[in-house]
């Protein structure tokens, strides 16, 4: 998944009132989260010092970054390009 897909479907979970996501990586693992944040690219890139142009910035933006979760009461960062699929988990009945 890009960026933009993420940040689109985060804000789907969302507005549906997601209680959990699930995540599925490219290496066949799962993860579920409780607590989701999508870094924000322009961090990052400050935080890299890096300067790019415009353009190289928008690819950059779209293909990297980071989605910081909490799962069982432990933080992680997971790449972007390792996310295959996001799926909503509905609260308990």
């Amino acid at each position: 998944m890009t960026r933009n897909e993420i940040k689109l479907a985060l804000k789907q979970m969302d507005d549906r009132g997601a209680y959990t996501l699930r995540l599925f990586l490219d290496n066949r693992t799962t993860v579920l989260a409780h607590q989701w944040y999508l870094e924000d690219a322009e961090q990052a890139q400050a935080a890299d010092g890096e300067a790019a142009t415009d353009s190289e910035k928008a690819t950059e933006d779209d293909k990297e970054g980071l989605l910081r979760v909490v799962a069982r009461g432990r933080q992680a960062l997971i790449a972007i390009s390792r996310i295959v699929l996001i799926e909503m988990v509905p609260p308990p009945p």
